[in-house]
């Protein structure tokens, strides 16, 4: 084994100060908090076209586990299944915090582990099913070589998911960043680094870049936010590396892998969802999806953080033209769909607000029956012999466009997958009553 730590020693030193994000363990008895990362209703959709069984064999790897949400999510959802999840992160404070949380949620499907990505050939853990590693790889030395340690222990037909900071989303931070390196002396303790910073953003004129998007921002460094611990992530962190659309193409293709897409904003990365003049649409319509991904990427200059998935082949999400699959509504539409199509009137349009989207719904008699069996139970198939039989005069190709329109407007936002019917596991998780310590 190498004498290398793996790891640059300064930012070791940050997360075993200042663990990242920072969490009450005693908080797992009353919520469970979500992450599309770890949620196996996505993962399932985006990786392994809907059809993975995730109670036999399955292996998940959290890469840089943190405090522990991604893995207490995934352990939570794959409780009492013969599946397996490892953490690892280099940060003894942070794994403490984790085996904290899971010990309130009594689970023990997870292995722990201390050590660096970098080690990740090494330590002998095998192969995985399924990576996680967000917020980790732009903290490395090399981006390129933590890819690579995460590429050569996942299974051939496994799938990674990265999160990556953003170029233009950022750029405030940036700024800032660059401010205080220029403001602060060498040689400081964290916590005199901190009072620094924080007497300095209080003395910024409304003209900085930071002020101007402090919103945004808000949560991360404020004491009711993530404080302390959150300001130094944002603000001082020794090594931040950002990448723009091209870049991520670019990292993957180094790397031998594909990918898969965006599963988080979505609809966001698509140009078309931005702009509505005729000549430009018809351009960017005619450009492939790595160019039209960036050029969202610049249009809209808020994305500050890019979340997608990697495998060595292309082509894994789960599709329409399978018929074996069936529909089924997530985030606040999970129980809500049916309701919605009780209360569809023919001809109307419903207008769905959440609190983060507003979804205006065309009403027909095809969509209020698609609404209706986004079960994870009814199949395409059998879905679209139940619309032909209730409406007898709408023809196949009618029905195909109007499923087309419907998953169109609700998979990139979130609110729509494709699992193959009934066999989700033993059933579909019920998301909804995922909020605290789960079965005891």
């Amino acid at each position: 084994m190498s004498d290398q730590p793996g790891y640059l020693p300064e930012v070791k030193q940050q997360y075993e100060q200042y663990p990242y994000p920072p969490r009450n363990p005693a908080d797992e008895a009353r919520r469970l908090l979500h992450a599309a990362s770890g949620n196996l209703l996505v993962i399932n959709h985006h990786c392994f076209a809907g059809k993975r069984d995730f109670r036999s064999g399955f292996r998940a790897l959290v890469a840089g586990g943190g405090t522990g949400d991604t893995v207490i999510y995934l352990a939570e959802q794959l409780r009492n299944c013969d599946a397996e999840i490892v953490y690892l992160d280099m940060s003894s404070a942070s794994r403490e915090i984790a085996e904290a949380r899971a010990r309130v949620r009594k689970l023990d499907n997870i292995r722990w582990i201390t050590g660096s990505i970098m080690k990740l050939p090494e330590l002998g853990l095998g192969e995985f099913d399924y990576i996680e590693c967000c917020g980790v790889l732009h903290h490395l030395e090399s981006t390129e070589a933590g890819l690579q340690a995460l590429n050569s222990v996942l299974r051939e037909d496994g799938a990674i998911f990265l999160m990556l900071y953003a170029r233009y989303g950022r750029q405030s931070v940036y700024d800032m960043q660059a401010l205080l390196q220029t403001y602060i002396p060498a040689g400081l303790s964290m916590p005199e680094r901190v009072r620094m910073a924080r007497r300095l953003i209080a003395a910024l004129p409304p003209s900085n870049s930071f002020i101007r998007n402090l919103d945004t921002w808000k949560h991360e460094i404020s004491p009711n936010g993530n404080g302390d611990i959150g300001l130094y992530d944002l603000l001082l962190h020794s090594k931040d590396r950002c990448f723009d659309v091209p870049e991520l193409y670019a990292l993957a293709q180094g790397c031998g892998l594909q990918l898969l897409g965006f599963p988080v904003r979505q609809h966001d990365y698509d140009p078309l969802n931005h702009i509505s003049d005729p000549e430009l649409r018809a351009q960017l319509s005619q450009m492939d999806p790595p160019r039209r991904h960036a050029i969202a990427e610049q249009l809209l200059c808020n994305i500050d953080k890019h979340e997608f998935f990697l495998a060595r082949t292309a082509r894994r999400a789960a599709s329409l033209d399978d018929e074996s699959l069936s529909l089924r509504s997530f985030r606040t539409l999970l129980d809500n769909a049916p309701k919605l199509a009780a209360s569809m009137v023919p001809g109307k349009t419903l207008r769905y607000a959440d609190g983060e989207t507003t979804l205006q719904i065309p009403c027909t008699p095809v969509s209020k029956l698609i609404y209706a069996h986004m079960d994870g139970q009814t199949s395409l198939r059998e879905l679209r012999r139940r619309i032909q039989a209730a409406i007898p005069g709408a023809t196949p190709a009618a029905i195909e466009k109007e499923l087309q329109q419907v998953y169109a407007q609700l998979h990139p936002r979130g609110y729509l997958y494709l699992i193959e019917a009934g066999k989700y596991g033993i059933s579909v998780p019920d998301y909804s009553k995922l909020d605290a310590r789960g079965a005891e």
